[in-house]
Parts: C-alpha cells; structure tokens; sequence
C-alpha cells in the first residue's frame, strides 16, 4: 500500500465502456469531517476522528430495468490524519456508458473470500492490511477510531464491525420515480458519495447508545454480550450512513 489509500484496479469489459470514478467525502452530520476536531454526539458526549478504514466490496450500477453493472474486486479505503476526506477517489471502474438508477454495494468483503488463509493473500486483504483478526478468523470490514473527551480526561475508543453478520449492504437505488439518476456520458463521469461518520452514534431501540463513560463501550467488537446490542445499533445505523452527493 502507498500513502493513505490502497486500491485495487476494477475493469469491467465492455465495447462502450466509459470510465467511471466512485468518491467519498466523509461527513460529520452536514459537516465535512476534519481530523483533530472536537465534534459531539446526539448524547452530549464529545468526541474526535483518529482513523477510519473500510472495505468496499461486490459494487454495481443499477439500470431502470433493475438489472445490475457489476464491477469485480474490492477497495480498502484508509483515512488518517494528513490526508484528505473530501473528494477522495476510492475506486475506478468501467461501464458502459447510459443512465443508471442507482448504486449498490456492500461494506465489508466477500464471504468467500473473508475466511481464507490471510498469510496467503496480497493487500488489501492479508495479515498486513491492518483489518485482519488474528484471534477471530475473518477481517475487520470497517474500523473507527478515535478520542472520547471525558471529564476525567481522553480516553481512546475503537468500533471494528466484523464478521459475516455484520456485512453491510448499501442500497443507493429507485426504480419508482426519477428521484435517483447516475448518468455516464460516452467520455466518462464521476459518482460521489457522502459517508455521515456519526451515524455510528445514533442512539438506538429503548436509547441505547456508545455511552464511552462505560469502559466496556470503548472497545466495541460486538463479539461480547456487554457489547453486541450496541453494535448491532451501529450495524443499523451504518446501513443509511452512505448517500449520494447531489
């Protein structure tokens, strides 16, 4: 991996294919995120960006006819501080050119390919990826990091959402109306998309939320009874986190 980013070139064959570029901006509400700023949850519990890393997997374009463009292979996207959040090319592919009626794609990887031997795999999966469990087989699909500014002074929380169960399905599409248009010209275009960070944060059935005053929810994994209701409420939430940038 170079710099911030690591990619992995998606092709799609086709005699009319136009080149198509997915970016992201990531967002705090309306806001456009900025590492080493101080931001605060629905609960009054402040907060700060330190890392966020994710996969994007078995995307594709929707046709009005429902039918689907799909673009092989996944992307690892990582966020840190120094680099960019706003405009970030994550992921070039070719289709072909036309009008589409949405987007689909799944945060996380593959199944299939989620449980094969890590120390034989080359990035953006592998045990050097930084998103591998050695202690849980399988990857860390998306990880959020950062600084939860308590009274009694700064304490470090992570949210790594893994596992098949908590593979998320992102469904930007509507084939009723004209509301969602994605039109790719002959020469190509580019699709971007808004990831609203604090989603994670959104409290949940009967107000559960990440209450990071309990130092149990400052190591969210959701492998544990302490931890899984809240990380299923991220889970939720994640599902309308992405949108697309009018």
């Amino acid at each position: 991996m170079k710099g911030w980013l690591s990619l992995v070139p998606l092709f799609l064959a086709g005699a009319l294919a136009a080149p198509v570029e997915l970016k992201i901006n990531l967002r705090i509400g309306e806001q456009p995120l900025r590492f080493g700023q101080t931001y605060q949850t629905p609960q009054g519990q402040r907060y700060q960006i330190e890392m966020l890393k994710f996969y994007l997997s078995e995307v594709a374009l929707v046709r009005p006819d429902g039918s689907e463009v799909p673009a092989k292979g996944l992307v690892l996207a990582d966020f840190r501080p120094g680099g960019p959040t706003q405009g970030v090319s994550v992921m070039k592919m070719d289709v072909p050119a036309g009008q589409y009626r949405g987007l689909r794609f799944n945060v996380g990887v593959p199944r299939e390919l989620n449980h094969l031997d890590a120390g034989t795999q080359q990035m953006p999966l592998g045990v050097n990826s930084g998103m591998y469990w050695a202690w849980n087989p399988g990857y860390i699909f998306y990880r959020l990091e950062g600084l939860a500014l308590l009274p009694e002074g700064n304490q470090k929380w992570v949210i790594h959402m893994g596992t098949d169960a908590f593979r998320i399905p992102v469904r930007l599409q509507d084939l009723q109306t004209r509301r969602v248009q994605i039109n790719i010209p002959p020469s190509g275009g580019v699709i971007t998309l808004n990831l609203d960070v604090s989603k994670a944060f959104q409290p949940g059935p009967g107000g559960a939320f990440v209450d990071w005053r309990q130092r149990p929810m400052r190591q969210l994994h959701g492998l544990s009874p302490e931890t899984s209701l809240l990380m299923s409420v991220v889970y939720y939430h994640m599902q309308s986190a992405f949108s697309l940038a009018q």
